[in-house]
């Protein structure tokens, strides 16, 4: 669902886009109207090349819309990326958390195992260091 503010951006979008193709159209409609009459004073390669460059402004004006609607696509899968990243993010810390918890749940056991390492080696070098003692003899 496309939030308010999104909505609200959306809006700005198109109303600067129509804002642009309106001084677009203004702008080609003047430059035809005042340059008709020079046209004519003009040496014969110009007219055509300046009807040309006019007629295309005009199709680009014409062409504009299917832009607008394309920007508004590009600007939802941005944002459905973006939310995408941000459900990354979440899973990622729960992850992080959950591997947070299992380090402090073995650190216990890594004292223990470092304890009986240690008894075990004490042990292996006491039995080694006192010679084992002859058996008596029996009576």
């Amino acid at each position: 669902m496309v939030d308010q503010g999104e909505a609200h951006r959306h809006g700005l979008l198109q109303s600067a886009i129509e804002e642009f193709l309106e001084g677009t159209r203004s702008l080609a409609n003047l430059v035809g109207s005042v340059g008709s009459g020079a046209l004519g004073a003009m040496p014969e390669p110009l007219p055509a090349t300046v009807t040309r460059m006019l007629m295309s402004l005009q199709q680009l004006i014409e062409h504009a819309p299917p832009l607008t609607a394309e920007l508004e696509i590009l600007v939802q899968e941005l944002h459905a990326k973006r939310l995408t990243v941000q459900a990354l993010q979440a899973e990622l810390s729960a992850f992080d958390h959950q591997l947070g918890v299992l380090e402090s749940s073995l650190a216990p056991l890594e004292s223990w195992v470092h304890q009986w390492a240690r008894l075990r080696e004490s042990l292996t070098e006491t039995l080694r260091s006192t010679p084992p003692e002859p058996a008596s003899p029996a009576d």
